[in-house]
């Protein structure tokens, strides 16, 4: 049974009068809604969010309010909507709705579970909601975003959202951040911009993003390009620019039960191509090579991802680092390899998997990576 948080009264609330003199429009260079206020005594829909709650950090329960950094071995979590309800705020803001998901550790998600979610998802922007929140365990909520960005086709805003620090810690961040993923996906100015990620006040692209820290609550950063704005301390939301692929969705997967399966492989001083040559044996259709630098692996799994382009296997190569692109050179086209441009491994797989659902042809799948 969904949860739902129901809207405050019409009395003022304590509230301010608007300021006088006339405020219209949008201020697109700062992304912030300059609408005037509505009149008084004129009824004003609330936006309708969609909340789905898939399980994480944000809602696990430790041992006392210290606990934050073995609380996933108590097996504890909030009940279903107990996060919601624990939130009146958000009454303000909009209509909150839970709908049923599973929950599930985000480590432990499958490719079943992303295309479940893009459907559920799908079908909530195709009704009659406004916007769909997330909220996600952090460990995997880059790929998953990503995952929906390729996937939901909908202008309206999908925002993931997460926490550090679990519900039962002191100073639990996971109710400020669903809070302001709530004002993201209610905000006018997010509609367009594709899948979003909001945590620590900050909102970042999908394609972008990435968990930079094990513990720290400002963990999550976008190396290459910056963050998209904020969600300010007053509740505004500040976007300054737009993502350049904003609302692409790449992939229809309405018919699909699985995704092919894409292994990565991550290079290391003396690593030799046993990896490379098990995750062939293993049914690969692709293998994202994880190389030093600007994308180098060792000579023995240059030898071995040539073996396994040879047996049919599309291979991307992407780099390790975290933060710059990997071109196809001369060399990489000649080998018929695919190049990650800026995405990282992780993401890479996201991406190759879902191309193999259409070919499984390099030089196409090179240009779906450019694009994307």
């Amino acid at each position: 049974m969904g949860v739902r948080a129901g809207l405050p009264s019409g009395r003022g609330r304590g509230r301010a009068p608007p300021r006088p003199g006339p405020r219209r429009g949008l201020d697109h260079h700062a992304g912030r809604d300059r609408r005037p206020l509505p009149r008084a005594g004129r009824v004003v829909t609330p936006p309708r969010i969609a909340l789905i709650a898939t399980g994480g950090t944000i809602d696990s329960v430790g041992t006392s309010r210290l606990d934050l950094a073995w609380y996933t071995e108590n097996r504890e979590r909030l009940g279903d909507g107990e996060l919601l309800t624990s939130i009146p705020e958000l009454r303000e803001v909009a209509e909150v709705e839970q709908v049923p998901f599973r929950r599930v550790p985000s480590y432990a998600l499958t490719s079943g579970d992303w295309l479940d979610l893009a459907r559920t998802v799908q079908g909530l922007l195709d009704g009659r909601f406004d916007g769909v929140v997330i909220t996600h365990g952090t460990n995997t909520l880059e790929e998953t975003a990503f995952f929906l960005q390729l996937t939901v086709r909908s202008d309206k805003p999908v925002v993931l959202a997460g926490a550090m620090r679990p519900a039962s810690a002191l100073g639990a961040d996971g109710p400020l951040n669903l809070l302001r993923g709530v004002q993201v996906a209610a905000a006018p100015q997010a509609r367009g911009n594709g899948v979003l990620v909001v945590l620590n006040d900050t909102i970042h692209a999908a394609r972008d993003v990435t968990k930079t820290s094990t513990f720290r609550v400002h963990t999550f950063a976008s190396p290459d390009t910056g963050p998209l704005g904020v969600a300010d301390a007053d509740g505004r939301v500040v976007l300054r620019h737009r993502p350049a692929e904003a609302g692409k969705a790449e992939f229809d997967v309405a018919g699909l039960t699985e995704l092919p399966r894409v292994d990565v492989v991550v290079s290391y001083v003396g690593a030799d191509g046993a990896l490379i040559d098990a995750a062939v044996a293993a049914g690969a259709r692709g293998i994202v090579s994880a190389g030093t630098g600007a994308g180098r692996p060792t000579a023995a799994e240059d030898e071995a991802l040539d073996r396994a382009v040879a047996a049919g296997v599309v291979v991307c190569q992407s780099s390790r680092v975290g933060s710059g692109r990997v071109v196809r050179s001369p060399g990489l086209t000649r080998r018929g390899l695919v190049a990650a441009d800026d995405l990282q491994p992780w993401k890479a797989k996201v991406l190759l998997a879902l191309g193999l659902t259409r070919t499984d042809d390099p030089d196409r799948l090179q240009e779906l990576f450019d694009q994307v």
